[in-house]
């Protein structure tokens, strides 16, 4: 039966009264490891010598178990024992041989009692269980002929399933005894184990996940009490049911594993290995321990708190215990467990992890590692299927199984780090070029020469794979080749290779191939009149994107091809769902294409901050020679959105980041250089800007890649020639790029519109500029439709039409500060406001308050213009009618008019969206 450490000391408090009185005693005092037997030794020792009993104690250690005495004179030679008494012991014990070693514990028995004869004498021994042999027979001979004397004998032992031949049991507890069993703490002595430690509130809270973690152990609550106090009163409540841990809680655990023999510290190291895979039979396998001690073990560590069957309790204990192995100790631990699970027919993935610990293995292993690999890639953990392939390269013996495995790891590679993928791609590089390399195994290299914008290494691959056998090519790699080709570095490249458009031989391959016939369609959107024709089959293609399998390229041109064919929702809309499908599965190089997308399409959206956000994120995902020619995109972003916000430091930086001499013709050069071009021409460096516009126009055409969408530079050339007064030629770069983007998306046809008015007669330009901002509003391009609205009111303020004007520059004043929104991220301190605009009412603006309406203001005077009752409005908003009322008064003082009646002139065009 168990007893609290309060019980076992009234227990043993009458025993010592009872000795006292002439009876002798014996109590044996268990249990599990760190039960607090010592602490509780030591309290009955104090307690004992202050009602004047003589006190002999001592301490068993495994260390000195086979020194013959060691405990006998511990206790008959220490300084409360008489110096004539302690010598005698002394030279006896130094004499003792089998032969003598029965009337030497006779005499030793006898010095004993006859102390007992002055006082009553308590023997006392901690770990009673680590006794020497000869000591163990002197207090089994004590006790009995203690039985009417006034010696009292206490020992203390774990609770351990000890064999047979115990010589404390099997002599000791043969005599009449009395068993005390230490139970461990109960949750209310924990809850004041950790209010002494912190505060009665912090205890109520933490106490329970503290009870849990160590079963009541003493030590380890009193050591996870000292953790909490050393790491404040603030921690959160314990995750998951586990208290927190620190270096004091690691320490006692790794205390009770090192106080018995190293069964217990080798089943605590087994555990640690194997983790949630430990069983019993498992552990013996792994340890080399007999099965018996390791049943034994887990017992002892079960009831110590230290481990809940085959599981240690507690995440930090892992930690703790992996550290007392050495490098080879692990790896032999690691190894062994990776064998038997493998055995077991274990999960591919749980062998993998002993085997990636271990660091090495056999041929049999390359299967494992190479199946846990294809698991991990499946479920999006590419960190561990990239070193499960690493390994199985090293480990593999047969050369055309570790070609397949490197090239299973570059490909993988390529998804987290494209630079790293080309390392490996080194090997069938050279062979490609030498014409050597087996169609099967051209895809990636291919892939990469066309990411790092290769062409030369490209066109000759291509040019060796033309004059093949139908039968040995592969349509859908030529036709996802062309497409890239197409799209991003033009089609002057492709001439006589294997991927040039099918409009002879390759023909009816084409047509017979659905990706095929679908890759075409999204190829031929590149130059046709109208991209329109292309949105299904470029919603095909991304329905069939999977990374890893597609060219990145691929989807990219899809989504450009929805945005030719004025679907700029649904390239949005692929466009997130893409990333987020890259975000799951840890595809990094896809992530950060789909990130350079979004923050492209937030750029075209007017959402400056949104885009400069988004542009840094993408660029953070990959070092800066993983990007290959794409990283040009998300910097172009960067530089175009810093420059529509004014944050000339932003924008400068930017360009910095990307010598385009340097860059390989590719539309994200091309997009770069309109992008730095923009900036120049911002900066009032008009010649700059015009050589930058220019040389993008050169490299277009040269390259067949002059795409207007992607690469507007007539346009900016065209303001250009503005800002320098040669009007006729900005009027026939305008109208160029109205007659190249016939059917395409409204934006690009709405800035060209924009820059046309600028050369037109006064008269003309507000036709052209409502046409203008009617696309863009369309096209959903809130920064260029704020310019053409500007452009709009001062276009009839010269005919005018002043109030019109007005009215008009309202709004433009309305999407300037949408555009200009800090949401998500920073904007120039001097940019953040949009200037002030006159009053519609007459007069000019008061300087001290922008005559712009809130979010809020704007909502209601939307709703106010279009009929709605105050009533109406405030159901539609959620308001009440109090607040409508104060929204429409604030409204009408900013916009310097009476009443309701006046709003629809001031909101002229058919929605606000920010409202």
């Amino acid at each position: 039966m168990e007893s609290d450490y309060g019980e076992v000391l009234d227990v043993l408090g009458r025993q010592l009264t009872a000795c006292a009185a002439g009876t002798g005693q014996l109590a044996l005092v268990t249990g599990g490891l760190a039960a607090g037997k010592t602490h509780l030794a030591h309290a009955f020792a104090a307690h004992a010598a202050a009602t004047g009993a003589l006190c002999l104690t001592a301490a068993g250690s495994a260390a000195e178990r086979e020194v013959p005495g060691g405990v006998a004179d511990q206790l008959l030679c220490g300084p409360r024992v008489p110096r004539e008494t302690s010598e005698r012991v002394t030279r006896l014990l130094s004499t003792v041989t089998p032969e003598t070693e029965a009337p030497v514990l006779r005499t030793l028995g006898a010095e004993l009692l006859t102390l007992a004869r002055q006082r009553p004498v308590v023997v006392l021994v901690d770990d009673a269980h680590l006794s020497d042999a000869l000591s163990a027979r002197l207090l089994a001979h004590l006790r009995r002929r203690s039985a009417s004397a006034p010696v009292m004998l206490v020992l203390t032992r774990w609770d351990w399933e000890q064999p047979a031949t115990d010589r404390v049991l099997t002599d000791l507890t043969r005599q009449p005894h009395t068993h005390l069993r230490l139970a461990p703490l109960t949750g209310a002595e924990v809850t004041g184990v950790l209010a002494a430690a912190t505060t009665p509130e912090y205890a109520r809270e933490h106490a329970p996940a503290v009870h849990r973690a160590t079963a009541g152990n003493p030590l380890l609550v009193h050591a996870l009490a000292e953790d909490h106090r050393a790491l404040g009163p603030g921690l959160p409540p314990p995750p998951h049911g586990l208290p927190h841990s620190g270096p004091a809680h690691a320490q006692a655990a790794l205390s009770c594993l090192t106080r018995w023999d190293g069964a217990l510290l080798t089943t605590a190291q087994g555990l640690a290995v194997l983790d949630t895979a430990a069983t019993a039979p498992l552990l013996a396998e792994v340890t080399g321990l007999p099965p018996a001690a390791v049943g034994r073990a887990l017992g002892a560590l079960t009831a110590a708190g230290v481990a809940e069957g085959p599981r240690l309790r507690h995440p930090a204990l892992h930690t703790a215990v992996r550290t007392t192995l050495t490098d080879a100790e692990a790896a032999r631990l690691h190894s062994g467990a990776a064998a038997a699970l493998q055995h077991r027919g274990a999960d591919p993935v749980a062998v993998a992890r002993h085997l990636l610990a271990a660091r090495t293995g056999d041929e049999r292993a390359v299967g494992v590692l190479g199946a846990a690999a294809a698991q991990a890639t499946e479920h999006g953990d590419l960190a561990f299927a990239i070193r499960c392939l690493e390994l199985a390269v090293r480990l593999s013996t047969d050369p055309q199984g570790r070609d397949g495995l490197r090239r299973r790891l570059a490909r993988t590679l390529w998804q987290t780090d494209p630079a790293a993928a080309d390392r490996r791609h080194a090997a069938d590089r050279t062979a490609l070029t030498r014409g050597d390399l087996p169609p099967r195994h051209a895809t990636g290299p291919l892939k990469h020469a066309l990411w790092q914008g290769d062409q030369d290494t490209v066109r000759e691959a291509l040019r060796a794979r033309a004059g093949l056998p139908q039968e040995r090519r592969d349509p859908r790699t030529e036709a996802e080749l062309r497409l890239a080709h197409r799209w991003f570095y033009g089609t002057a490249v492709l001439r006589g290779t294997a991927a040039e458009p099918p409009e002879g031989r390759g023909a009816r391959v084409a047509a017979e191939d659905l990706w095929s016939r679908a890759v075409d369609a999204v190829c031929d959107s590149a130059s046709a009149t109208s991209g329109r024709t292309a949105v299904a089959g470029a919603e095909h293609l991304l329905e069939s994107c999977r990374p890893g399998e597609t060219f990145l390229e691929v989807a990219l041109a899809a989504l450009f091809a929805l945005l030719r064919g004025d679907r700029p929702d649904l390239a949005a809309a692929w466009s997130d769902r893409l990333h987020d499908r890259a975000v799951r599965g840890s595809w990094t190089t896809w992530q950060a294409a789909m990130g350079a997308v979004r923050a492209d399409l937030a750029l075209r959206r007017g959402e400056l901050a949104v885009a400069t956000e988004r542009a840094r994120a993408c660029l953070g995902l990959l070092a800066p020679q993983s990007w290959g020619v794409l990283r040009a995109y998300p910097l172009a972003t960067l530089v175009s959105a810093a420059t529509a916000l004014g944050d000339t430091g932003a924008a400068e930086e930017a360009v910095r980041q990307l010598p385009s001499d340097t860059l390989p013709v590719s539309v994200w050069s091309l997009r770069f250089l309109c992008a730095r071009g923009r900036h120049h021409l911002d900066a009032d460096r008009a010649l700059a800007a015009a050589e930058d516009f220019q040389r993008c126009g050169h490299l277009a055409r040269e390259a067949e890649l002059d795409v207007a969408e992607l690469a507007p530079w007539r346009t900016g050339l065209a303001e250009v020639n503005l800002r320098l007064g040669r009007t006729v030629i900005a009027r026939d770069l305008a109208k160029q790029q109205l007659e190249g983007t016939r059917g395409a998306c409204g934006g690009t046809r709405g800035t060209a519109l924009r820059v046309l008015a600028a050369t037109a007669d006064p008269a003309q330009r507000p036709g052209l500029l409502r046409s203008s901002a009617e696309l863009l509003e369309a096209a959903g391009d809130r920064a260029e439709l704020a310019r053409s609205l500007a452009d709009l009111s001062v276009a009839l303020r010269s005919l005018g039409e002043l109030d019109a004007a007005r009215a008009v520059s309202w709004r433009a004043a309305q999407e300037a500060k949408f555009c200009r929104s800090t949401a998500g991220g920073s904007v120039p301190p001097d940019r953040a406001a949009p200037a002030p605009v006159a009053r519609p009412g007459g007069g000019e603006p008061d300087r001290g308050e922008a005559p712009v309406l809130s979010d809020a203001e704007g909502r209601v005077a939307l709703l106010a213009a279009r009929g709605f009752s105050n009533r109406d409005i405030s159901e539609q908003l959620f308001i009440t009618v109090s607040t409508v009322e104060q929204h429409l008064t604030r409204v009408y003082r900013k916009l310097g008019v009476s009443g309701r009646r006046a709003l629809p002139e001031l909101l002229p065009l058919p929605r606000l969206q920010s409202a």
